[in-house]
């Protein structure tokens, strides 16, 4: 049993079963409470079912500072309360995860002057779910190497690249819930109209406009984080109003997501790649 807390200040502490922070009990890391909405008609037996959504996360952890001296144990103390500080959002990773959290209170429950005292920490989760440290990364479509050092090059010529041949592939969210993900278009020369299609729902993300080589857009699905930015050398500018009408943030839906990417103009000088986090209820 172990965890790390790391704050929006960059500081971090772990705790497990060793000194100076042993850390005896989590709670909360395995379930998470959910809110049902329901109907009810006059005389009507039971309910109508609408929907339900997951609520806050509540994480909290028990333990002991273990200090040979009053002194020392005094340190840790004041250690421990500056990271776990309730004014800084932070990150708690265990078991592989992490989640964003904000500390609702953090103390000790006995006096300073003791060598060992306790803590506890109520920890809350505004999103319920706990994600992977590492975005993954899936390559649409892009140029596969064919050559490796050291390098010899046959009077006859090699092939030093091979596109990726299909337009359609499989991405595999491992997770337990569907997740935004960002989409990047990146052009190689002129491209027009590039396009990015779910074929398991029929949804699609189209931008109506001409890419110049060396031009990326990207598009951020995340729930409460949806935007469209173009990035051309290091300038960055608002580029929503380049989304076809008819498009819509798609999330990765858990399990094989089969996507197409198309371009009306120059598709084989596009490039797409997709970044995402894989969410999951519990740990």
């Amino acid at each position: 049993m172990e965890l790390t807390y790391t704050n929006a200040g960059s500081e971090s502490i772990t705790l497990k079963q060793s000194r100076p922070y042993f850390l005896t009990k989590i709670d909360g890391t395995g379930n998470v409470r959910q809110t049902v909405n329901t109907f009810k008609a006059p005389e009507q037996d039971g309910a109508f079912y609408i929907s339900s959504t997951l609520d806050m996360r509540n994480i909290t952890l028990e333990g002991t500072v273990i200090a040979d001296t009053p002194d020392e144990a005094y340190t840790r103390r004041q250690r421990f309360l500056q990271i776990f500080s309730p004014k800084l959002r932070g990150t708690l990773l265990y078991r592989g995860r992490q989640i964003a959290c904000v500390v609702e209170e953090a103390g000790f429950t006995v006096s300073t002057r003791q060598r060992m005292p306790n803590f506890f920490v109520s920890l809350l989760c505004p999103s319920p779910f706990f994600e992977t440290p590492d975005e993954v990364r899936q390559e649409l479509a892009s140029w596969i190497p064919l050559f490796g050092f050291a390098l010899e090059i046959p009077e006859s010529g090699m092939e030093l690249g091979m596109r990726q041949p299909s337009q359609i592939i499989t991405v595999d969210n491992i997770g337990d819930v569907p997740c935004g993900c960002e989409i990047v278009f990146r052009a190689l020369g002129t491209v027009a109209n590039p396009e990015l299609l779910n074929i398991d729902t029929g949804e699609y993300i189209r931008l109506l406009t001409t890419m110049s080589a060396g031009e990326e857009l990207r598009i951020y699905t995340h729930f409460a984080g949806k935007r469209v930015v173009r990035v051309d050398g290091s300038t960055e500018t608002n580029a929503f109003s380049l989304l076809d009408t008819g498009s819509a943030f798609f999330q990765l839906t858990a399990g094989v997501n089969t996507l197409r990417y198309d371009a009306s103009v120059n598709m084989e000088l596009l490039e797409v790649s997709i970044f995402y986090r894989p969410q999951f209820l519990g740990v």
